[in-house]
């Protein structure tokens, strides 16, 4: 029996499965959206780029998965290759202790998708803006129970459509875990459709977890 018997059984990915495992993501940032999205992707499989220079903090715990509080004050992205290395010590994971900057964006390069969960609207048009048609991109902005997921293709329109919706900071709002977890869900599933080669609809969809809402927003 393999590790992968039920992705394998699982009719979008199938015969694809071992293509798949050849795949590269990086995750721009692993706080309360990149740690899930890690660990989701690293389960099935996929070889991760992860950029991040952060610190771990007691108050990352209630929403930021793999930390625990004796690692408070710890690089996140040691921590990380670490735990997701225990979940599969066969799994690829490289990490970059860096603030991603226009000066080292070619960090971005050589990936099959980019994902970033930086939370913060000008890294993620500056992501945008340098990847533009190359590399399909997911990027998302989530604060309290509310969230907005950007599904790019190839387009990056992300100019065209931030303004569609408004969401707050955590510093302001605080955040769910939910919030991001349900984020982390549709992001992986949309990341793993365009790695086996099925064509993403780029969309734009919000959601609220506190009060059951989900909505896209077709670009």
């Amino acid at each position: 029996m393999t590790r992968y018997k039920y992705q394998e059984l699982f009719s979008g990915i199938a015969g694809m499965s071992a293509d798949l495992r050849k795949k590269t993501v990086t995750i721009i940032g692993v706080g309360g959206l990149g740690t899930v999205v890690a660990e989701m992707l690293h389960r099935e499989g996929i070889q991760l780029r992860i950029i991040d220079m952060g610190r771990i903090e007691l108050i990352d715990i209630q929403r930021q998965a793999l930390y625990c509080e004796e690692e408070d004050n710890k690089f996140k992205a040691k921590v990380v290759k670490k735990r997701l290395e225990e979940i599969d010590s066969k799994g690829k994971v490289k990490t970059f202790h860096e603030e991603l900057e226009k000066d080292n964006l070619f960090l971005l390069d050589s990936a099959d998708m980019i994902i970033d969960c930086s939370n913060n609207l000008e890294t993620m048009s500056m992501v945008g803006n340098y990847v533009k048609k190359k590399i399909p991109l997911i990027n998302c902005k989530y604060a309290g129970s509310e969230g907005a997921i950007f599904i790019s293709d190839k387009k990056h329109l992300f100019k065209e459509v931030v303004d569609k919706v408004k969401i707050g900071e955590i510093k302001d709002v605080g955040a769910l875990n939910a919030t991001t977890h349900l984020a982390a869900g549709i992001i992986v599933s949309q990341a793993l459709k365009s790695l086996v080669n099925e064509k993403l609809t780029d969309n734009f969809i919000v959601f609220d977890v506190w009060k059951d809402q989900i909505r896209r927003i077709h670009i």
